[in-house]
Formats: C-alpha cells, structure tokens, sequence
C-alpha cells in the first residue's frame, strides 16, 4: 500500500501540478494566483513525500495549514484583472485608434480592476468614420456601453468609414446638386459632415432643363435607368451625362406633332417630338411629304437626302429643313388618267415619253411626247381635246391640266380579183377603207373580153356597183374571152348570108346559111384553108375567123 500511495505521488502529482499551474497562467493570466498555487501544490508533494519517509504527525498538520492557507488565500484576495480594447491594454482613460477614440471611466489603477468593477466605454470615431457597435460588452449595440470586470475582459470597438459622394466633381452635401443642363435629387441627403455611413444606398434622381436630356451615368448601380441607386462603400465618383435637346422647323414652322400642314401638301413626321417640342440628341426622324391636289414635292433642302421622298434627318442640333412644292398638272387620254409610260385604247395605244411620276402628274411645263400605233383593223384618224392634228406623234407642253383625244378608225380590207386575170380590170383595186365607207367599184374588159358578172361576197352583172365597208370584202369580176366572126359574100351581088359580122363567146356555136341571090347558086364556104358545100353551117367559135360564102351563075 505504501508502495502504491509513493508512486500515486510520483507519476501522478506532478502533471496535475504542471497542469493547474499552466491553466491558471495562460487561460486566467493570474501570475500571483498562479505561483501561490504553485508554491502550495509544491509543498503538498514535499510534505506527503516527508510522511512516507519520516511518518512524523506534525507533517499532517503542516500539510493541512498548507492546503487551507492556500484555499483561503484564493478566496479571500481580491484578484486584479485588465480590460484590453482593440488589443491595447488599457493603462489610463482613453485608447486611441486609427479609426476612433474610446474614453473609459473610471481608468484602471496600475492597468489593473478589481473584480466586479463596472467601466464606462464611450467611443468616439475620428472623421470620416462611424461607430458601429462592440464585441464583449455587456450591451454591444449601445455607445456609451458598460462593461463588468467579472475577468480579464476583450473588448472590440468597431468603426467603418464614412464616405463622400461627388457628381461631376461636385460634392453632395445637401439634397440637390444643380447643373446648366439640369439637377440631381439625392435621397438621403449625406450627414451633417457631407458623408455617408458605410452600407448607405442613395437614390439619385435626374430632372432635366429644358433643351436638355438625361442620357447615362457611370459609377452607379444601373448606369442605364433615371432614378438609379449608388451603394456608399467607398468614396463615389459618379457622373452624369446630358445631352442636349433640339429642334425640329420645316419651311420656318416648329415641328410640335405627327403632322405639318402647308397651303401645297402635309408632312408627315415620324416619330413626332417630345412634350417639349424637342428631339434627343441622334434622333432619326422620318420625313413624308403628302402634296394637295395640283401640287408636288419636289425637294428638300437640309435632310440625309434631299431628292428622295420620304427622306430622313438625323437631330444631333437644331435643324432647319425646307421643303420645295411645284404645281403638277394631270394628262389624260380619252378621259383615262395617265399612270405609265403608255395606255391602251379601243383601236390602238399610245405611247407616252416621259412618264408621269408616281402621282401621275407632270411639273409645269413638262414636254411630253404622244406616239399613236394602231391596233390590227384600225387607223390612226386624229387628235382632239386639247390638241389638234393628224401626225401619229405629237408633242405637249403641260402648263395646265390636259385632256387628249386620239381618234381610232375601224378598217376593213376590200380585196377585187378578177377571172381570168387577163380578161379586165376593177376600179379601185384592192384596199383599206374606213367602216362604213361607200366604194363604187367599175370594171373594164380588157381587149378580146367582156364583162360577164360579179362573184364573191357581191353579185349582179352591173358593170359598176357601190359596196358599203362593215367586213372585210372580197369580189370578184368574172370576163368571157370573145372573138370576132366575119363572114363576106363573093361576088357580092351573088346573094347574102344571115350573120355579115360579129362578136360571139369563145366555144360558142354560130350557124350561118348562104342564101342565093336571083341568077346565082351557092357554091361552098371557104373557111380558113377548108371548104364547106352546105348551105348552112354550124361553127364553134374558138378564135377569130373570117368566111367567104361563094356563089356562082345559075347556068
């Protein structure tokens, strides 16, 4: 047993020795606690070592003074404990940081409290800080705050910048900061020192000038929107942008709408101006001219392009534009408006050089050309209405609206054939005529023929008739080749023949009878290289011939 109490003793006092000793050191930073602890656990291990040896009574008596004069001192001292803040020990009535002061009341005696003294801590910060709050007081989130010196105490006084706020090298101290162009609202306005607590968002509003606009900011939340916010997390450096506003006269009247109204026409304006009367800076704006009835645009003068219509006009200054009206004169044929460069017509069509424009009008004094081409069964008569004349092309000066008549015949075509070709002729000969026309047409045997009758879309056997032109017509006009009979006596006073002379149809048959005169017979017929001794006789008439009827003396 005495072997066991020795090294309980040995291996086991000892670490507890070095551990309380240690703790009371480093966790409780009480020296004086700490060696008296050390000295009274010291002589605890000496003494219970001196019993085992020596086994003196007095040794336990000595222990127990010991241990109880140790307890009674821990007890019954008043330990001295420090307040530290912002890790300086506190030594009088104030610590000083870069960022803010803290008083502290009452000050330490010897940088020492006693136990349950209650301090005073008020912090103040310097400029361009704010306090924000404690760590390790009793109430952290007041100031002034109180502490209870119940131990060595940590405490953490916290202050944050203060920022300014400048726009466009203007600082804010109030609610407003105005500019030419226009003014900003700042909401909240900065403290009384023109700053703002760390974590402050502030509201900036734009309110604009007339003749100016809001265009951007840099440094803000949202350098797109008016309002926008800025978050005061440091210095800010915000900048504003304007831009102006302009504008917009045409032939000297201020462009207030959709629409500008003028005596020749209208313009129409797209997009129209703002409330103010004004464009922003860069605005495209779309420029139709609209003209009245005998009016047209026919130039700008100060826009992106000042021959096309519409046209635009880019707004970066006041812009002047004028507009250039002209009288437009209308032409029309057969009472048809003119929409091109040529119109067709009932008989034909006219070509038109130049064309109207696209409101089918001319500018005054236009020459214009009109060509004439008739359509297949018509003629080109004449032009009337304001013009006068037969050419198929005639020129026109447009100083006034003009109303042109081209006049188109109907024609038919009268075609005259004659059979056989060489038998005659007819008078006209092949043609056009106008509908309705009246044509007497006359025919003529050539030499060796005669006229026998009509054929084709007429008939009769007239040697002249009138046909009236409501078709096309074809006539014909049919000859008969004829030849000449001669018939002779020999001698004369021998006696007589029934035809002497004549004119007879080709393969025609002709009959002749000799008759004897008192004292004479007949004898025969010469006819040709032939002869004949019938007294009568049938011939066919195919040529001209000539026949001798010769007699004789009754013997």
């Amino acid at each position: 047993m005495k072997k066991f109490a020795e090294e309980v003793v040995k291996y086991f006092w000892i670490p507890v020795i070095m551990a309380v000793v240690s703790y009371i050191f480093f966790q409780l930073k009480d020296v004086v606690l700490g060696v008296i602890v050390l000295v009274a656990l010291s002589a605890v291990y000496t003494i219970v070592r001196l019993y085992f040896v020596h086994k003196k009574w007095w040794l336990i008596i000595l222990l127990v003074v010991v241990v109880f004069g140790a307890i009674g001192f821990f007890f019954l001292r008043t330990p001295d404990i420090t307040l530290t803040i912002n890790g300086e020990k506190v030594t009088g009535t104030s610590v000083s940081t870069s960022t803010g002061t803290v008083a502290i009341s009452p000050a330490p005696q010897n940088g020492l409290y006693s136990t349950g003294t209650v301090v005073t801590l008020t912090a103040s910060p310097k400029e361009g800080y704010d306090f924000k709050d404690w760590s390790g007081t009793d109430d952290d989130e007041v100031n002034p705050t109180m502490v209870t010196m119940s131990s060595d105490k940590q405490i953490t006084a916290n202050f944050v910048s203060r920022f300014s706020l400048i726009i466009n090298n203007e600082q804010v101290i109030g609610s407003f900061v105005n500019f030419l162009e226009g003014s900003v609202t700042i909401d909240p306005a900065p403290d009384a020192d023109g700053k703002y607590a760390s974590g402050t968002e502030v509201k900036l509003t734009v309110d604009t000038n007339p003749g100016y606009d809001w265009k951007s900011w840099s440094g803000t939340n949202n350098d797109k929107v008016n309002p926008t916010t800025v978050t005061m997390t440091s210095g800010k450096h915000v900048t504003l942008v304007f831009e102006g506003r302009f504008s917009l006269t045409i032939n000297d009247e201020l462009v207030i709408g959709s629409v500008l109204g003028f005596p020749e026409g209208s313009v129409t304006v797209d997009p129209a101006p703002g409330e103010d009367g004004k464009y922003t800076y860069g605005t495209k704006v779309t420029l139709t001219a609209g003209a009245e009835i005998g009016y047209g645009w026919k130039s700008w003068t100060g826009t992106s392009n000042d021959i096309t219509n519409p046209t635009t006009v880019t707004i970066n200054s006041d812009k002047h534009v004028a507009i250039t009206w002209e009288q437009r004169f209308m032409a029309s044929i057969n009472n048809l408006a003119l929409t091109g460069s040529s119109i067709d017509l009932t008989g034909g069509s006219i070509a038109v050089s130049p064309a109207p424009g696209s409101d089918g009008a001319y500018s005054k004094n236009t020459k214009v050309t009109f060509t004439a081409t008739p359509a297949a069964g018509y003629r080109f008569d004449r032009w009337s209405g304001d013009v006068s004349g037969t050419a198929n092309s005639i020129t026109v000066t447009l100083n006034s609206d003009k109303n042109i008549s081209a006049i188109f015949i109907k024609t038919y075509n009268l075609t005259t054939l004659t059979s056989p070709i060489e038998g005659g002729s007819i008078s006209p000969a092949s043609g056009t005529y106008d509908e309705g026309a009246n044509v007497t047409l006359t025919v003529t045997p050539a030499q060796g023929y005669r006229f026998d009758h009509w054929g084709g879309d007429i008939s009769g056997n007239a040697t002249s008739i009138t046909i009236t032109m409501n078709a096309d017509i074809t006539v014909s006009a049919v000859f008969i080749k004829v030849y000449t009979l001669s018939v002779t006596v020999s001698p004369p006073e021998g006696g007589s023949v029934t035809i002497v002379i004549g004119t007879f149809d080709e393969g025609a048959t002709v009959t002749i009878t000799a008759i004897a005169a008192e004292g004479y017979v007949f004898d025969h017929w010469i006819i040709g290289d032939t002869t004949d001794t019938n007294a009568t006789i049938t011939i066919t008439i195919n040529g001209d011939i000539t026949i001798i009827a010769v007699f004789v003396p009754s013997s």
